[in-house]
């Protein structure tokens, strides 16, 4: 895991490489989200739910292909989505806890990573080591993302409350044969939110979640998108069905 270091002035002389987020993406066959992210990422993606079992900690995740490790939505280096989740327009740039050690949040990087350069790319300061447009314009995004944090912990705890969840594997069948399955992700359960009391579903709402909820479940269609991209795409398998099926095994192996 990469280590943070905060971002201070006396990083002056770097700058962040061309179209790294993209190059980072290209890797990448989920993306996270905040829950402010929800409405605009279903018009793109199947939107998930993970639970770290060992942390408990919730998270939300576009899936980008059904292939480990590629990203169906990056082609000839260009982000090909309606919707590039924040984490993506951020990146090189992380939220982290201050080193003062006041519980404040501050901007983070890796300093060994290659998305740093002092040669060439979008300069982080100006000549009098003032935050540079670009780097104001980040942080002010990565600001913002920190009351996103909070609305996420806030929805996915009460989905943990509720019980609102069930865990699913997808069984992806291959036109050769082959059947390949991918685990770990959870999805909205509708049957126990049918189950719900009418102050539930009005508290829900009233929070905005009722919503969300909704465009989770809908978001499970974009799995079809994934398929047809996928058998657009030269070097990929191709991929005749793909079926969802409550799983039995609360392992990730995606």
């Amino acid at each position: 895991m990469a280590k943070l270091v905060e971002l201070t002035n006396e990083h002056s002389k770097l700058k962040v490489v061309k179209n790294c987020s993209i190059d980072i993406a290209e890797k990448q066959h989920i993306v996270n989200l905040q829950a402010n992210e929800i409405g605009k990422a279903v018009s793109s993606f199947p939107v998930f739910l993970t639970k770290n079992q060992t942390t408990s900690n919730w998270t939300l995740s576009a899936v980008t292909s059904l292939e480990q490790g590629r990203n169906l939505f990056v082609e000839e280096q260009q982000w090909t989505a309606n919707f590039q989740p924040i984490a993506m327009q951020a990146y090189p740039f992380f939220l982290m806890r201050s080193p003062k050690g006041d519980n404040n949040y501050t901007i983070g990087i890796d300093e060994e990573s290659d998305a740093f350069s002092e040669q060439e790319g979008e300069p982080l300061f100006d000549g009098s080591d003032k935050p540079s447009l670009y780097l104001t314009r980040v942080t002010a995004l990565l600001e913002a993302s920190v009351e996103g944090d909070f609305q996420t912990h806030a929805f996915t705890s009460t989905i943990e409350k509720l019980q609102l969840y069930k865990s699913v594997d997808i069984q992806v069948y291959l036109t050769d044969g082959g059947v390949q399955t991918i685990k770990g992700l959870l999805t909205v359960d509708e049957d126990k939110m049918q189950s719900l009391t009418a102050e539930q579903l009005e508290d829900l709402n009233k929070k905005g979640y009722l919503l969300l909820l909704h465009a989770l479940l809908v978001s499970l269609f974009q799995l079809n998108r994934l398929v047809r991209e996928q058998n657009r795409r030269e070097g990929f398998a191709n991929v005749k069905q793909v079926k969802m099926e409550v799983s039995h095994d609360s392992g990730a192996e995606f």
